[in-house]
This record gives structure tokens, sequence and C-alpha cells, in this order.
């Protein structure tokens, strides 16, 4: 064989081979979906009156400092519509991930835990298959007492699940201590 011929054809394999590798290399890199959530949000808004604002905030993501958290606090007896906003605060401008979850909603999931005397948030919105979204809901206060308000914002639920909540991945999860006075 002609060394000139030979030395073409190992050329092309050895591009051949370094192309496919790279290729590879470039799948292997995963993709990440998910956005950072610094800042969860919560406005409560009673059928006449202001709204109130409570804020949590992580601007540096999990670990490091901890979060910054205002204390929800609701007068007694009163009937609200409750809405989220969600942020990514690391970046500048600041980065509002609210319409992405809500032209991704057949893909999210918020779900709110009450505890003590704290009430249960009634989900209103739902995503394009008819399935709750939890961006806004309703909750209505009974008497005065304390407990806590967890919303956990899910990707990819199983909304048909009997526990969707339980399903999917977490993209953040804030704890507000709250309390009706």
């Amino acid at each position: 064989m002609n060394p000139c011929r030979l030395i073409t054809s190992f050329s092309g394999l050895a591009i051949l081979f370094s192309l496919s590798a790279c290729e590879k290399d470039e799948a292997a890199i995963p993709e990440s979906e998910s956005e950072l959530i610094t800042t969860v949000i919560a406005t409560f808004t009673p059928t006449t009156g202001s709204a109130r604002v409570f804020k949590w905030s992580d601007k540096d993501g999990a670990g490091g400092l901890a979060p910054v958290i205002q204390s929800i606090a609701l007068p007694a007896n009163s009937s609200f519509t409750v809405s989220l906003v969600f942020l990514d605060e690391s970046k500048s401008p600041v980065v509002d991930i609210t319409p992405e979850i809500q032209e991704e909603s057949k893909e999210h999931l918020v779900c709110y835990t009450s505890s003590g005397a704290f009430p249960a948030v009634t989900i209103t919105d739902q995503d394009a298959r008819k399935r709750p979204l939890g961006l806004l809901g309703t909750l209505k206060t009974d008497a005065a007492g304390s407990g806590s308000l967890r919303v956990v914002l899910k990707h990819e639920p199983d909304k048909k699940s009997a526990t969707p909540c339980n399903t999917g991945e977490t993209d953040v999860e804030v704890s507000f201590p709250a309390s009706i006075n």
C-alpha cells in the first residue's frame, strides 16, 4: 500500500475519532433547566384594605448565609387572595422567574402546607391542562394564633398523583413563620 494513502487513511480515522469523541463529551454535559430562585414574595390582598407583602430571601443561594424571612402577620376573621412571585436576585438586573413558571405551567406546581393556627391556602389558578398551578390562591383566617406557611415550588410533578407534592423535583422550598392577630 502507498505510504501517503496509509497516512491519509489514518489521518481520516483520527479526525473521525476525535469528532465523535467531542460529540460524546458535549452530549455528556447536562443542561440545567432550573433557575436559581433566591427570593419568594407572598402577597396577601384582603377583600378591603391594602395588600400585605412578605418576603423570603436567600441571595447567596443554598448554604452560606441564612435566609432573611419576614413573618406573615394577618388579621383574624379576614379573607385574602394570595399571589406569589419568584425572583433571582443574584443577577443584575433581577430576574423575575414567575412568567417562566406561568409559561411552563404544565411542568410546575406550588404546594402549600400550613401548620398550627395558620389556615390552608386554596389554589385557584390552573395550568394549560386545567390542573392546579398555585401561583394564585385564597385564604380565610379564623381566630388568633400562630403557625407557619411552607411554600414549595415543584418542577415536573405528577399532577395526576394522589400526592403530587411528593413527586417531581423541588426548585425552592421556604417556610414563613405566621400569625393571626
